[in-house]
């Protein structure tokens, strides 16, 4: 092992190839600057290989046109599975292809264990470089690190998406990519988004406020990493029940925000018999106990109060006046008196 040492070290000699080390693995050496410059045989090869691996099948091209390489390849954490290309200038016999196994690590002759896991492919070559140092490999390796087979990551999209699931993502996404791979939000989603970090406990859950007319909002920039998961919650609920013309449960959309005078809207306004002046909005605590608020409704529709914000489960509930109610069934009690009138036998 000495031996095979003292001779690694005794290459130390200084060649052109080793002034390209930083050349990333998605970039092929032009052909016209391999021709201008003198190298010996043993450097010229060690280009080609360089050349050769930037056109990998790990990294697609298509004829006459420039590499194609995914988005965020800079930002690339390597994870368990993935298989790295390992080239080292001064060594060719140490180059090859490395699984990363399920500790985050790889294996290299004479090196030893190299822990890669949610390093960058810069990050990675610095690493080996350390390593090969520190065990008497080499005194100053070169090292580039490539990609040759991209491990299986995953963001999780649950809740109200068109097409919830897993999404498989190389690379750090903004929120508002993630959305749109899921197919965007429903009819029904809120306005809050509730994304779980892969690397922090459930408790500290990151809540995002969404929504549909925030098309350029910052929060959609928001960058979600391979491993998170993302709840996109369902919109709240009003009810509006008694004397309106279509009573029922109505979603909080859009801004994720309703006021009574919304939800009485929605509801096609107030019937003939309602008392008007009795208007309540119940509200439910988290033990069980009610509240009761007036509604003010004349004063609203006149400008004179603002409409009461209402929250998720609130009903607003709009009692029917007995007199309206008397006056409208005798005046229904007449009308039918008098068409019967019309119509009596002779």
């Amino acid at each position: 092992m000495a031996t095979r040492r003292a001779k690694l070290e005794g290459r130390r000699t200084i060649s052109p190839g080793r002034l390209i080390s930083g050349v990333s693995a998605v970039f092929a050496v032009p052909a016209f600057l391999l021709a201008q410059v003198p190298v010996s045989p043993s450097t010229s090869q060690s280009l080609q290989q360089i050349a050769q691996q930037a056109h990998s099948p790990a990294v697609p091209s298509l004829p006459g046109s420039l590499t194609i390489t995914p988005e965020g390849i800079s930002k690339l954490k390597l994870m368990p599975g993935s298989m790295i290309n390992v080239h080292v200038f001064e060594e060719t016999d140490l180059d090859g292809a490395y699984r990363i196994d399920d500790n985050g690590d790889i294996s290299i002759p004479m090196a030893g264990s190299i822990h890669v896991e949610s390093l960058s492919l810069r990050e990675a070559e610095t690493a080996v470089r350390a390593k090969l140092i520190s065990a008497g490999v080499l005194n100053d390796p070169h090292v580039v690190v490539n990609i040759a087979d991209y491990g299986a990551q995953y963001v999780t999209v649950m809740g109200e998406v068109a097409t919830p699931g897993r999404i498989a993502v190389l690379t750090p996404r903004k929120l508002r990519d993630i959305l749109a791979l899921a197919g965007g939000t429903t009819a029904v989603a809120g306005d809050e988004i509730t994304i779980h970090r892969a690397d922090q406990p459930d408790q500290k859950a990151e809540m995002v406020h969404y929504t549909r007319n925030n098309s350029g909002g910052p929060e959609l920039d928001t960058v979600i990493n391979p491993g998170d998961s993302i709840t996109v919650k369902r919109a709240g609920i009003v009810y509006v029940l008694g004397a309106v013309y279509r009573p029922g449960g109505f979603i909080m959309q859009e801004s994720g925000s309703l006021n009574v005078a919304e939800a009485l809207s929605l509801a096609s306004g107030t019937s003939p018999e309602a008392a008007i002046g009795n208007i309540k909005v119940l509200r439910k605590n988290d033990d069980g106990t009610w509240l009761f608020f007036d509604v003010p409704l004349s004063k609203i529709q006149k400008g004179k109060a603002i409409p009461m914000a209402l929250q998720s489960e609130d009903i607003v509930y709009v009692p029917p006046s007995l007199l309206k109610e008397v006056a409208i069934n005798a005046k229904a009690i007449a009308g039918g008196i008098g068409q019967a009138l019309v119509y009596r036998a002779p």
